[in-house]
Order: structure tokens, then sequence, then C-alpha cells
């Protein structure tokens, strides 16, 4: 492998531009503002389930944004209606043909919509771009019985053992024992067992996921356990995960500070809270239903390729 050259040939660069201005034309017609925010934030994401790289400038520790969502809605509270951005995020130690550490984000927000009509709008979108027909629609809880018999907001440590050993999956140390948590447990069965499978000839949209996934996300209101997020699949993989957002000040300073304490409960960093943020939703972040999707991902299905490294100028090991 010569690593000095691209991955991505240049058929698939000019694939790459037609797609990206087909996307940028979607979201004109539809009267979304593209906009641009900081790529370095001295405030990074405190979800213990992403790693932020950091550095520092001068005597500030700054960190590599995960996504530009703090600062859209910074934006969004500042009343500038719906906004769309195509930007760079980076998440530490993802690596592999579905992960690079740095990739290309869509990240777009809707004001006044609700999580249903943000759903068919990505359904439009990626019909645009991948050779897909059928959508098709169902909650997390549905998921769960269907593919595994069980139900996901009740499920405890000896039947989670259970369902592992009924379908021969070997499990890694630290699920063995009883003080981890459901929530680890759902992401080893999702990713293990249900994920590959999951619209191999369509769109599938997956809503209703628990509160403990959900740290932004409204709670359903019909049931606490459940909040309105969904994500989207194709081929077996997750292209993007959206949400109805989260509007209580209070609530989201107190689910972040939660965040923090299981970060430190798993002996990760405590992060700095952003009180630009807070302060913005403390103004008022209207209401709206938001998405990111990883367009490498996205891309590299359109093309028919099965690494990212295959649509990427230079994938992390290139660099």
């Amino acid at each position: 492998m010569e690593l000095w050259k691209p991955g991505a040939s240049p058929e698939i660069l000019r694939f790459k531009a037609r797609i990206l201005g087909r996307i940028r034309s979607f979201f004109d017609q539809r009267g979304v503002l593209e906009v641009e925010t900081p790529s370095l934030s001295p405030y990074p994401t405190v979800d213990r389930n992403l790693d932020s790289f950091s550095l520092q400038a001068g005597k500030r520790r700054m960190y590599l944004i995960t996504s530009p969502e703090y600062h859209m809605k910074r934006m969004l509270a500042a009343g500038i209606g719906s906004i769309y951005q195509i930007c760079k995020s980076f998440r530490n130690d993802e690596q592999g043909k579905l992960h690079n550490p740095e990739f290309t984000m869509i990240e777009w927000y809707r004001v006044d919509w609700t999580q249903q009509q943000l759903m068919d709008e990505v359904r439009d979108l990626l019909k645009l771009i991948l050779p897909v027909e059928e959508t098709r629609r169902v909650s997390y809880e549905e998921l769960f019985h269907e593919y595994l018999g069980i139900n996901p907001f009740q499920l405890d440590h000896p039947h989670f053992l259970e369902v592992c050993t009924q379908h021969q999956v070997p499990l890694p140390q630290d699920l063995e024992v009883a003080d981890s948590s459901p929530e680890e447990w759902l992401d080893f069965l999702m990713g293990m067992l249900i994920e590959p499978k999951l619209g191999q000839d369509h769109l599938l949209f997956v809503d209703d996921f628990p509160a403990t996934q959900s740290s932004l996300a409204q709670t359903h209101p019909e049931d606490s356990q459940k909040t309105l997020r969904f994500e989207v699949y194709y081929q077996g993989k997750e292209l993007g995960n959206g949400y109805t957002e989260l509007r209580d000040a209070e609530e989201q300073k107190r689910r972040m500070e939660n965040e923090n304490q299981l970060r430190l409960e798993t002996g990760k960093t405590v992060l700095p809270l952003d009180p630009h943020l807070q302060t913005a939703m403390e103004q008022g972040l209207p209401a709206c239903a938001g998405i990111a999707m990883g367009f490498d991902r996205i891309l590299m299905l359109a093309a028919g390729l099965d690494s990212l490294d295959q649509v990427q100028s230079f994938s992390w090991k290139r660099c």
C-alpha cells in the first residue's frame, strides 16, 4: 500500500464533490441556512461515550469538537432559524473500516419541526444519495422484541447473560459482572446481534430510545423511560442520530452533571461544562429537531465500497 497517495480515487473525489453539491442544493431549496462554527472549543462534549482530542493553546486547554452541536444551538437560541453545517468532527480512539478519528459530519436543525417531520426530511435527502426506495420505522422496544424476544426496558443481568448464551456471543469481562449497567448490556446486544442485520435493502428508522442513552433529547411525553430520539440505518450501518431537542436549561445542566459523574465513576476525566450553551438555553432554545449524520459513511455506501479509507483523501493511516 502506497500510503503517500490519497485513499480515494479521482473518480470517488469527483463523485464526492457532486454529492456535496446535491446536499447543498437540497437545503438551499428548502430555505435552510448553511453556517460555520469553530472546530476548537474550551468546552467539549461531556458524553461519557465520546472522547475528545485536547491540546494546549497558550494558557487554555482546548478540544477538537466531536460535533458542532453546542455552537449551533447557541445560534438557534439567537434566533437564526433552521440551519445546517457540513464540517470536520473529531473523536479519539475511533479507528477502523467504519470509523476514522477525523470525519465529515452533516448536522442540521429544523425550527418548529417534530421528530417525524425531520425523519421524513432525512429520508428525502438520503434517497438523493443512496439507491433506496423503501423506508421502515420501528421503535427501539419493538426492535429488541423482533430480534431477541426481550423487553429492553425490563432487562436484568441474569437475563442479559442468558441472551448472550443463547446466541453464543462471547462476553467482555467487564459485562460478566452484575455491577455493569443496563445501558452497557443494551449497547452490546444492539452492536453484536441487531445492528448488523438492520436495513439491508431499505432505510430503517429506529425511534423512542431509552432515556439513559439520550442525554440531550426531550423525554417522551407518554413514557419517562423513553425519549424522542431516533437513529437511521442502512445495510447494517448507523448513518445518523437525531432527536427532538431538550429545551429545559436546568434539566440539561442536571443531565450534563450526571454524565460527568458517570465519567468519574468509569475512570474518565471530568470535563468543563459550556457556560455559553447554558446561557443560550436559559435565554430560550426554540422548539426544534436536529440530526447529525456521518457523511463519509453515507458516501461509502453510495459508492458501493466497504471502507472509509476508500472515500477519504487521507484517512488516519495515511496522515
